[in-house]
């Protein structure tokens, strides 16, 4: 199968050297990508500025896990995303990014207004005022992109013991497959992704070995049944 995956953060400049951005190191979509190109797929990776790049399959054949790309805001993830799924036909799309939900409208300054992400650094003479606005889910657009022959994979990120909470959650986000893990059982070192499809528990995986190899399985027989393999 053909898999692109996307991860790590999106920074919104507010300079040339500032940034607003979130705390994901893109780790689990770099290790996700050496699982998928072990079980013999090919991958690309769209990764954040900074991101973790995948470990090398192996040292006897030195050759990297996946072809790689990096994004730097939110803008330039989505424009590089619908590029890449409206020249190329994946079977796959797990998108577990960690996309900021507010870019920069403007940045003023006492009397003075600068363009967001402008070079050079503005001087911290006072304070700054930053205007944000909302994104738009990047998730609800990549079927548009991608066209039916993808399977669309999001993640949700919970932080809450309540069941029904973490259920109405990922039922919300709308994706075909969901992988669902909670920052509390992170935070306690435990690494549980749970992965629903249509709305309901298929899998509880405790590694990205074998999150990767139930996605992979979900792919597969999503190509099947519209007669790809």
């Amino acid at each position: 199968m053909r898999v692109l995956v996307t991860a790590g953060a999106t920074r919104e400049y507010v300079d040339g050297v500032r940034f607003l951005t979130n705390v994901s190191t893109g780790k689990t979509g770099a290790d996700l990508c050496a699982a998928f190109a072990r079980l013999g797929h090919k991958v690309f990776l769209l990764r954040g500025q900074g991101a973790v790049s995948p470990a090398r399959t192996g040292p006897a054949s030195g050759s990297p896990p996946a072809v790689e790309d990096a994004f730097s805001d939110f803008a330039d993830l989505d424009r590089k995303l619908k590029n890449l799924l409206r020249a190329r036909d994946f079977d796959l799309v797990v998108h577990c990014a960690a996309v900021g939900d507010y870019s920069i409208e403007s940045v003023a300054g006492g009397r003075r207004r600068f363009k967001p992400g402008r070079a050079g650094k503005i001087e911290s003479s006072g304070p700054l005022v930053l205007r944000l606005t909302p994104n738009f889910k990047i998730l609800d657009r990549l079927p548009g992109y991608a066209g039916p022959q993808a399977l669309i994979v999001g993640f949700k990120l919970t932080n809450t013991p309540d069941l029904a909470k973490r259920l109405r959650a990922v039922k919300k986000l709308g994706a075909p497959v969901v992988v669902h893990n909670d920052l509390r059982e992170m935070e306690a070192g435990r690494r549980v992704f749970r992965v629903y499809e249509d709305g309901r528990i298929v899998k509880i995986s405790r590694s990205a070995p074998s999150l990767a190899r139930a996605l992979a399985q979900l792919g597969e027989r999503h190509a099947a049944r519209l007669g790809h393999r």
